[in-house]
């Protein structure tokens, strides 16, 4: 919550000295009046919960590529394009797809990509795999390409914990130095090309396990110890300075020992690293996490969310459709052990106990916006912040060339604060003239469920002229070097075109003086 002096107790109540006062009038520079008694503009009765607000750091994603180069591929660009509150694409992807041959680098693969969808203001994050679980192309039989065996990288071929011939995917020792030596000169490499991009929301630490989660379910099923996933963290955080990091909950889960497990979270926030959940909704989740929406460690992310965005996954849209979870039907896991819940109440609250501010549906685009496109529009809103400003307390009347107290208060109903530096800035216009000036910035301290009260103090213009002025409020994002209006939960019938609200009007007085 921003902090301050009371607007009511915060300014001079003494009156300057005659020569002190026409010196500073003369010299152009602010009067700290006595302080006005603060009227309230209550803006409830502005409040609208039903529009679909596309706003800045949040929203959904995209996965494509996915398990496979072609999995999930965008039908048409509207596919995306129109998607309410599309935020970025998520591409996990197999390191030998982008290293062929020791050295040679095959950036161009994704480079297609990036270009394509951040023309169309889109975002990029990435998983970068080294085992993945079919076959159908020697990418994907050997997520490690196949040189860095060939170079003498110890591993083997399996399946569901047995040994299996060499047709059965490949699996690399996870520690062992030669894979290691490859693995950190691709990391150099590709961070050296995209570290720190503006488009570039996170990277997904995915070098160990069955599709980067951190665990070898479908294939050797070895324990992966505490010091082989500290030390792929590291050198996640070796090369990536810039970008966020985050890393799969199963990760972490997957350590069989619980201090190790609290060790290893420790060390993940400790370092600024955030979760995503892959996935909610599988099947194996509901027997033993059901109840709470399949979130099998909704403590990670309780930790987590406070410092950084955190990301939900749904398990394979289609095939939790297939299987009848998302509608409950008889049979399914979601009507045995989730009490009768569909899909969207699973997706509803593992919002809610993940902080989610990225979400995922995980399948085709056309097909989940075709069944779910008033749940696209609420779950847009509810993940993330979610900002209702409460009121808005400034004078009847401020002086031209005085220090004018400005108090807003908002309440987040969102999951998550806001992350990033939002301008909350106040515009005064008429037609005599129009004036901005910031009250105060959001921050992490912006969190759900607390009043959040932001302080500030408006100097005026001298030149400001006198008469009645419609107040206008506007939260603005400035990170890409141009203004973003951050959409409020207000109504759009007073919402004007560059994202400010009139919210109330202020009587500007002439200027205090020796004449006056």
């Amino acid at each position: 919550m921003k902090t301050g002096p009371h607007p009511n107790t915060c300014m001079n109540s003494a009156p300057f000295p005659r020569p002190l006062l026409a010196a500073i009038m003369a010299a152009g520079l602010s009067v700290l009046a006595p302080a006005a008694p603060l009227v309230s503009h209550d803006l409830m009765a502005l409040h609208d919960a039903t529009r679909i607000l596309v706003n800045p750091h949040k929203g959904w994603y995209h996965h494509y590529p996915d398990n496979h180069i072609n999995k999930y591929e965008i039908a048409q660009d509207s596919d995306l394009t129109e998607f309410p509150g599309m935020d970025h694409l998520y591409i996990r992807l197999a390191w030998s797809y982008l290293e062929p041959k020791e050295g040679q680098f095959d950036w161009a693969l994704i480079d297609r990509m990036i270009e394509k969808w951040t023309r169309h203001g889109l975002g990029i994050s990435f998983r970068l795999s080294c085992k993945e679980t079919s076959t159908d192309r020697i990418e994907q039989q050997y997520a490690t390409p196949l040189w860095v065996k060939e170079a003498g990288a110890q591993g083997g071929y399996y399946r569901r914990g047995e040994v299996a011939g060499t047709d059965a995917p490949w699996e690399p020792v996870f520690d062992d130095p030669v894979f290691l030596a490859k693995l950190d000169k691709f990391l150099a490499a590709f961070a050296a090309r995209y570290d720190g991009k503006p488009w570039l929301r996170y990277v997904d630490i995915g070098s160990i396990g069955d599709w980067g989660e951190g665990h070898t379910w479908a294939g050797s099923r070895k324990e992966l110890s505490l010091a082989v996933r500290k030390l792929h963290v590291d050198l996640h955080l070796k090369y990536f300075k810039r970008s966020p990091l985050v890393i799969s909950d199963d990760y972490i889960y997957s350590l069989n020992n619980p201090a190790e497990r609290a060790s290893l979270h420790q060390y993940i926030l400790a370092h600024g690293i955030s979760y995503r959940d892959d996935s909610i909704m599988v099947k194996g989740n509901f027997s033993h996490s059901g109840d709470r929406f399949t979130v099998r460690s909704p403590e990670f992310f309780a930790d987590a969310y406070r410092l950084t965005p955190t990301v939900l996954e749904l398990d394979h849209y289609g095939k939790v459709k297939q299987l009848g979870d998302w509608d409950a039907k008889p049979g399914s896991a979601a009507l045995e052990f989730g009490q009768g819940k569909k899909g969207p109440e699973f997706f509803r609250g593992a919002i809610d106990l993940l902080h989610a501010t990225y979400i995922g549906y995980h399948g085709y685009a056309r097909e989940w916006l075709d069944d779910n496109l008033a749940l696209t529009r609420e779950l847009l809103n509810r993940c993330g912040y979610w900002l209702f400003p409460q009121s808005i307390e400034l004078p009847a009347t401020a002086a031209a060339g005085s220090v004018t107290p400005v108090r807003v208060t908002i309440d987040n109903r969102g999951v998550a604060p806001t992350y990033h530096p939002y301008e909350l800035r106040v515009r005064l216009s008429s037609d005599r003239g129009t004036w901005v000036g910031v009250v105060g910035r959001s921050d992490r301290s912006w969190l759900p469920g607390t009043p959040i009260v932001v302080q500030g103090q408006l100097t005026l213009p001298t030149d400001l002229k006198s008469g009645r002025y419609t107040v206008s409020l506007g939260l603005i994002d400035g990170s890409s070097g141009q203004d973003r209006p951050v959409e409020l939960a207000l109504q759009a019938g007073i919402r004007e075109p560059d994202g400010f609200y009139r919210v109330a009007t202020v009587e500007v007085a002439p200027p205090a003086g020796p004449n006056h």
